[in-house]
């Protein structure tokens, strides 16, 4: 009984992941979609989840493996998305000839 209230909490955590990183991946080429996710705080989360899978191996607690996994798989493709795509706005930016329009000028 214990093990599946585990199994239940950690679907719980894993799956509210999930919308994030496919609403990143949709997203990927909008920076203004993009631009309300932190960088920071997912890197951070990349972190406390390799930490969380860590623990659970070490304890062979499978649903906490679970959770930290899953979670670590999503803030990996957020992060992923979210540098590909600061990567190729700076880029865009820095090429010749790039233009940037001020509010009082119109093409």
């Amino acid at each position: 009984m214990i093990e599946a209230i585990g199994y239940v909490g950690s679907a719980g955590a894993a799956t509210m992941w999930v919308p994030q990183a496919v609403q990143a991946v949709r997203h990927r080429r909008d920076p203004a979609a993009l631009a309300a996710l932190s960088l920071l705080s997912y890197s951070v989360a990349m972190v406390f989840n390799v930490l969380l899978a860590t623990y659970g191996s070490l304890e062979h607690a499978r649903p906490v493996i679970l959770a930290g996994v899953v979670n670590l798989l999503c803030s990996t493709v957020i992060v992923t998305v979210l540098v590909t795509a600061r990567r190729r706005t700076s880029a865009a930016r820095d090429e010749p000839g790039a233009t940037s329009t001020s509010a009082g000028e119109r093409s």
